[in-house]
């Protein structure tokens, strides 16, 4: 690989385009250009150690060489998944630490299936790889992370949250990494139930996705919690910052449910 494209010096570029994006254009762009960057960073310095292997086909194509790992391949479903009326998310919806669906009559042992099958998916959404650069790639999907981020910080400033002018870069990304998961749940719906079917504003979709959007929340909160408060300088005492975090996630899972069904999927 050319010297011209070293680790320093792609990470040294996008600190200089990201601070240019962050002057000149807007938040949402700088997210653009670290992701990209760092991506880039990261797969320069696979390729100069020799861990990104090309294979040559007969034909003369170029593909990386990968193989599918255990969480990639698909789990069994529950023996019923019940359709449920979704509308637009509120962050009432997130203020209780409740069972999901708790106000449904579902038996002990469906409702042992459908956690299990969320518990699955929760693990491939958290995994995927590179998920904001295929998002940020993706042109239906990052209006809605932008739209989602949007909504998400209107709501914690209508709350009296306080947002560090240096750090709400920081908090955006956060919210960003938090919508595309949201984004991915709502593709797989589509994926296998087709576009989706509305009544009025709600969405109908599927009991799993109601837990499953509960066990990201508690998968990522641990990890994502520092950030979160990094951007923030002041907060309500009867406001938990917290519920931003499945808030932009659900918010990005409805909105995107109102798109196309994706026409291919990796996870």
């Amino acid at each position: 690989m050319s010297r011209l494209l070293r680790r320093p010096i792609i990470l040294g570029a996008t600190l200089l385009l990201s601070v240019a994006a962050l002057l000149f254009v807007n938040i949402f762009a700088t997210i653009l250009v670290m992701v990209v960057g760092v991506t880039a960073a990261v797969l320069a310095g696979r390729h100069q150690a020799g861990l990104f292997k090309i294979r040559i086909r007969a034909r003369g194509r170029r593909e990386a060489l990968w193989r599918p790992t255990v969480q990639h391949r698909e789990l069994p479903k529950p023996t019923e998944d019940p359709v449920i009326a979704f509308g637009e998310p509120g962050i009432e919806l997130f203020e209780s630490r409740t069972p999901p669906l708790a106000h449904l009559q579902l038996s002990a042992g469906l409702r042992s299936q459908l956690d299990g099958f969320a518990l699955g998916r929760t693990k491939r959404i958290v995994e995927a790889p590179d998920l904001l650069p295929h998002a940020a790639a993706d042109a239906e999907s990052w209006p809605v992370v932008e739209a989602a981020v949007q909504k998400t910080l209107a709501l914690a400033r209508a709350r009296g949250v306080e947002i560090v002018p240096d750090g709400q870069t920081r908090l955006s990304q956060v919210l960003a990494l938090s919508a595309a998961q949201g984004i991915l749940l709502a593709e797989w719906r589509q994926l296998e139930d087709g576009k989706t079917a509305w009544q009025g504003t709600s969405a109908q979709i599927r009991a799993s996705d109601a837990f499953t959007i509960q066990r990201i929340t508690e998968a990522m909160e641990r990890r994502q919690l520092p950030d979160l408060f990094g951007g923030i300088a002041r907060r309500p005492a009867n406001f938990e910052v917290r519920l931003l975090l499945p808030y932009a996630l659900a918010t990005a899972f409805y909105l995107r449910l109102y798109g196309n069904p994706p026409k291919a999927f990796a996870a």
